[in-house]
């Protein structure tokens, strides 16, 4: 049978009722049960995994009215140190949301699926990646928050926190005007440092398979691919 997990956390966040659904079946019959129990259950958006090359289940979900938005893909690494930094990397010791935070937090996300999906209308991106960032800060989600400081100002920003036996990255984002300077290469270096000196053996770290750009970075920093998903957001 399928999956399927309420979010209470998203549907107090969002306002209406979330649900995760992970299909584990083929059999059309099941997922037809699956969608009349969210809709017995008043679930407005319903997140649905389902594995790339099920091409059926796939289909079924698009037919469905299911809206692909994010190709989930999970990199993995052993935890190793490094040296011989040349960017100013550290720590962030502020105990307050600033502003080059705030729009690096921003720019994290522009691949997301919460930016990508039209029926978010009222800000919900921007809202979700503040208070990712804001519960970072406060340790909720993070167990760090390291910068890059260019010229005195914030140039990259990169969150670590753990799950299990692991560590975990969260968000990574380097101001554009600070481009090619290694800056963010550097930020997974210094998070990978973290990991290891904490004695987690290995780091891992979610990003989006359309953001080429963060895939070629964690490639040429050591990661292999894990597993990839495809999201779903089907909206009841």
């Amino acid at each position: 049978m399928n999956s399927i997990e309420y979010l209470p956390w998203d549907s107090a966040f969002f306002g209406f009722n979330v649900a995760r659904v992970v299909i584990n079946s083929e059999d059309p019959d099941n997922y037809r049960q699956t969608l009349k129990i969210l809709n017995e259950q008043h679930v407005r958006l319903a997140y649905i995994l389902v594995v790339p090359d099920s091409n059926y289940m796939n289909t079924m979900v698009i037919e469905s009215g299911g809206k692909l938005v994010d190709k989930k893909i999970t990199f993995c690494k052993t935890s190793a140190s490094h040296k011989g930094f040349r960017n100013d990397i550290m720590e962030y010791s502020g105990n307050g949301e600033d502003k080059e935070l705030s729009e690096l937090a921003l720019q994290a996300g522009l691949y997301s699926r919460f930016r990508i999906d039209g029926n978010f209308r009222d800000g919900e991106y921007e809202r979700l990646y503040k208070k990712w960032l804001e519960n970072s800060l406060n340790g909720k989600v993070a167990n760090k928050v390291i910068i890059a400081r260019t010229q005195e100002h914030i140039s990259g920003l990169i969150t670590l926190g753990s799950s299990g036996n692991h560590a975990d990255i969260g968000l990574l984002a380097v101001n554009r005007s600070y481009a090619g300077m290694g800056i963010g290469t550097e930020l997974v270096y210094y998070a990978d440092n973290e990991a290891h000196a904490e004695k987690f053996s290995k780091i891992k770290v979610v990003t989006q398979l359309d953001n080429e750009r963060a895939c070629v970075l964690y490639k040429k920093c050591g990661f292999a691919i894990e597993s990839l998903i495809n999201i779903y957001h089907l909206w009841l």
